[in-house]
């Protein structure tokens, strides 16, 4: 749903059901989990040594970079949206998104991990530790592409 030219349209019953699904099982302020709480092997906090944090790479952390696709498939639902009203209301909704991204990563951006720049992953419970590589290049690429609408 994120791509050009999407394998599912973005305005279908099954694309919103999909989009809705990732945005109250995987979403958080500081990007996507790689899984759902709740399911087997879910991990929310990376920590350990090497051998543990590889096993939980991939087992409900947050990635930053995500939040590219994510920020895609939304504007590609709202670009495809024919009803003006929830088209409208998708659009606040995606304005308030990327308002709240903003205020998340200003922060992280200034007082987090390294300063001036985002971590590869976060934890996925409150308080969110940075976590991984402390400076991440596709992580600050995306975020940034999102706030400055590239």
């Amino acid at each position: 749903m994120s791509l050009t030219y999407q394998v599912i349209d973005p305005a279908s019953k099954e694309a919103l059901e999909i989009f809705e699904t990732v945005t109250k099982k995987l979403l958080n302020k500081y990007g996507l989990k790689t899984l759902a709480k709740g399911e087997e092997n879910y991990v929310d906090v990376y920590e350990g040594d090497g051998f543990k944090r590889d096993m939980s790479y991939h087992q409900g952390i947050t990635w930053p970079w995500l939040l590219g696709i994510y920020n895609d498939t939304f504007i590609n639902i709202i670009s495809n949206t024919k009803n003006k009203t929830k088209k409208k209301e998708l659009e606040i909704k995606h304005a308030e998104f990327v308002a709240s991204l903003q205020k998340v990563y200003k922060k992280a951006f200034y007082e987090d991990g390294i300063v001036g720049s985002i971590s590869e992953l976060y934890d996925s419970k409150t308080p969110f530790l940075p976590k991984g590589t402390l400076a991440q290049g596709w992580s600050v690429a995306e975020v940034f592409r999102i706030i400055l609408k590239k």
